[in-house]
């Protein structure tokens, strides 16, 4: 990791983050695409690249961890803009190539994959139904997806479509960059940690 890594956060927050902030072990689902697109995305995931789901944001630069700052804030706060320190070896690191994941083009091919096979999927049998409902619930595991796919020839078909033409993980990138792209990275050792510092 060569370039600096920056996150905003509520000044009256500086304290707590000085002291270190731990891997997240418990799973958060982002909020910012449709749960059938997040499963397929940590279905598809290689190894190499963090899982959303316990990922950290962050920013190239000072500016868009500012404009891109989310935390409440409570009163008179105010965000800081605060490089992140950790040491390269403890992350694993993506960023993509458009400024949120929620702007990306496999969501438009997988909610265009069911307007296109909406007719069909009315008039399958409902344990059929129930199957493709399962693709929809927060937090599906890689390993349930997987065994969703083999039981499930409709879910087969839609998991084909997206292994052939999601570019999600084939246009992300381990090294960040100076752009505007989204930055998430995962800690990945045992008690891991990073600090962050104002600027």
């Amino acid at each position: 990791m060569s370039a600096d890594l920056f996150r905003a956060i509520p000044e009256s927050k500086l304290a707590v983050s000085a002291e270190g902030i731990k891997r997240q072990m418990s799973a958060r689902i982002p909020t910012n695409v449709p749960y059938v697109v997040d499963n397929l995305w940590e279905w598809l995931r290689p190894e190499h690249y963090p899982s959303r789901r316990h990922s950290t944001y962050a920013s190239p630069t000072p500016e868009l961890a500012l404009l891109n700052a989310s935390a409440a804030l409570a009163g008179s706060d105010r965000y800081v803009a605060c490089r992140l320190i950790v040491a390269p070896s403890a992350i694993k690191l993506a960023q993509l190539e458009v400024v949120d994941a929620r702007h990306h083009a496999d969501i438009r091919l997988i909610t265009q994959w069911f307007s296109r096979h909406s007719k069909k999927l009315t008039e399958i049998p409902i344990t059929q139904k129930r199957d493709i409902a399962l693709l929809f619930l927060p937090g599906l595991k890689r390993d349930e997806l997987e065994t969703l796919r083999l039981e499930s020839a409709v879910v087969h078909e839609l998991c084909e479509v997206v292994q052939t033409h999601s570019t999600f993980w084939t246009d992300a990138s381990s090294v960040p960059r100076k752009g505007e792209g989204e930055l998430f990275f995962e800690l990945i050792e045992e008690g891991a940690g990073y600090h962050l510092e104002p600027i």
